[in-house]
């Protein structure tokens, strides 16, 4: 067998960083533009991490920058949801889309609108975008895209979340991570597809302070998700009491930080989250923390 030389493989450095960033875009941008221009956008075979607490937005973030990637019409994204159903998920997608509040719609104290669904449907048709309710184990992820890509693989894959994967045979939760990321990281070198994986964050020991942000020793079930993983993307939130003229209110403010980035810097930015129709927005004219 013969192995490309070095020079091959600076060629293809070459290539790759030059194709990232085709007719002034990424090639895959993540909507966020500060994002993109600090980890190039995604690439296939890199493997991001994307993690939090409950509720601050980890599969919203994740679902948007699904929705961007396959704004691409050549770029074919499947999306593992071990947790949602998948008419939840395509709800969420139909809200953020719209900037509709979905707990509204899905309450009926609003109704769907003919000419926005007429919309979405004619895009879902444009897109290939498909979701998945399964990869609880890496065989079931293995079956789909024996099953559903026989011509071409997917070009990133999301898996929401990791924490929900089966364990019992492996008698340990960090020891079945452990293998579930290896196979992912195994399959992002020898196909060249992107993952794009959703975490936890451990739940913090008694005493600790709960309001700081969360950092790299606070993902959840197996260190090899810090070690494998090419960028890590911490989402959370800080609720404050301010005062102003006698006047208390809460403010609640969205953080997102790019703790890990294998090719570059660091970087955290505060961001909007409008949780509403879960969907993420840049906040213009902020200094960066670095």
């Amino acid at each position: 067998m013969q192995y490309p030389t070095l020079s091959e493989y600076f060629a293809e450095a070459q290539r790759i960083i030059k194709a990232q960033k085709g007719n002034g875009e990424y090639e895959f941008s993540t909507g966020l533009t500060w994002v993109d221009e600090i980890t190039g956008g995604m690439k296939r075979g890199e493997i991001w991490i994307v993690s939090g607490k409950t509720g601050c937005g980890k599969t919203a973030m994740a679902l948007q920058m699904a929705r961007n990637f396959c704004d691409d019409a050549r770029h074919s994204i499947l999306f593992l949801s071990l947790e949602l159903k998948g008419w939840q998920m395509a709800l969420r997608m139909f809200c953020e889309v719209n900037g509709i509040d979905c707990s509204d719609l899905s309450n009926n104290r609003i109704e769907f609108d003919p000419r926005l669904v007429a919309g979405f449907e004619k895009y879902l048709d444009s897109i290939d975008f498909d979701i998945f309710e399964g990869g609880y184990n890496f065989e079931e992820v293995e079956s789909v895209i024996k099953n559903c890509y026989e011509v071409k693989r997917p070009d990133i894959i999301f898996l929401d979340f990791v924490q929900l994967i089966e364990w019992k045979k492996f008698k340990d939760e960090r020891i079945a991570i452990m293998e579930y990321i290896r196979k992912i990281k195994e399959w992002a070198n020898k196909f060249n597809i992107g993952f794009v994986v959703i975490s936890q964050i451990r739940r913090l020991p008694s005493g600790s302070d709960y309001s700081r942000a969360p950092d790299l020793q606070d993902l959840m079930g197996s260190g090899s998700l810090e070690q494998l993983a090419d960028k890590v993307l911490f989402i959370y939130k800080t609720i404050t009491t301010e005062t102003i003229k006698g006047i208390s209110s809460t403010v609640e403010k969205h953080f997102i930080n790019i703790a890990k980035n294998r090719q570059g810097r660091t970087l955290e930015k505060e961001v909007i989250y409008q949780g509403a129709s879960y969907h993420f927005k840049e906040l213009i004219g902020q200094k960066p923390s670095c």
